[in-house]
């Protein structure tokens, strides 16, 4: 049998996601944690503060074993609430908000469980401010009918915590279509990102579909906002021509 041994962790195969639920093995009655972050280095250089290398504080795994981050259930419902997975909360959001996280070798861990997407008012979503496409159900009526008949959208859009509201980060033209299906809640993932952040996955994701005048007001409306920091945000997104 070919492929990735336990104890050849490969560093670009996560063994976790975000969102994932799991316990720690070596505790007798563990409680639940949630994984919000692989970063993708292995626990030899991962440095546990005032303990020295994560892989020395674990001396019975590999010292290769890859690096996951997660926040315990009762500290994530209290900081995080919304938190569903989806996207990794990054490692400076969640030092800049002092939460504590821990970091663990992967094989210590073991998954329970994942997240679940959560219902969220519709009327309590925003779009992205960069959003710059508008949709007609007549060309999307077939797109509508099928998100009416299943009952919800697939996969659940992607939107982050901003504001005491939510902002989407992908997944406009499926919200859109719940709107027009009558629904007044839609499932969703929500992540906990900064605009930065926020402004460089929207980018990835929606500025190679765009045409040639929706692309340009994007562009320009993400320069207004960041200024000088755009530059290289929209350097790293190539559109198709």
């Amino acid at each position: 049998m070919s492929g990735t041994t336990r104890n050849e962790i490969a560093i670009d195969e996560p063994p976790f996601e975000a969102g994932d639920i799991v316990v720690d093995r070596e505790d007798d009655s563990p409680s639940e944690a949630i994984v919000v972050n692989v970063p993708p280095i292995v626990a030899t250089e991962w440095t546990v503060n005032g303990r020295g290398p994560l892989a020395s504080d674990n001396p019975t795994y590999p010292a290769d074993d890859r690096v996951v981050i997660v926040i315990y259930r009762t500290t994530l419902d209290g900081e995080y609430p919304y938190y569903t997975g989806g996207y990794p909360i990054p490692l400076e959001r969640s030092n800049q908000d002092d939460v504590t996280t821990y970091a663990f070798p992967s094989q210590r861990l073991r998954r329970v469980g994942t997240l679940s997407p959560i219902e969220i008012q519709i009327s309590s979503i925003d779009p992205s401010p960069y959003h710059a496409r508008n949709f007609t159900t007549a060309q999307n009526g077939d797109f509508v009918a099928e998100i009416t008949e299943r009952g919800y959208p697939d996969p659940a859009p992607l939107v982050r915590r901003c504001d005491g509201r939510f902002e989407i980060v992908n997944g406009h033209k499926r919200i859109w279509a719940c709107h027009v299906a009558g629904f007044e809640t839609v499932p969703c993932h929500c992540a906990y990102l900064d605009d930065e952040t926020a402004t460089r996955l929207w980018a990835r994701w929606h500025l190679d579909t765009y045409d040639r005048a929706e692309r340009s007001a994007a562009r320009h409306r993400i320069r207004s906002t960041l200024g000088s920091r755009a530059d290289e945000i929209l350097e790293d997104v190539t559109p198709k021509m």
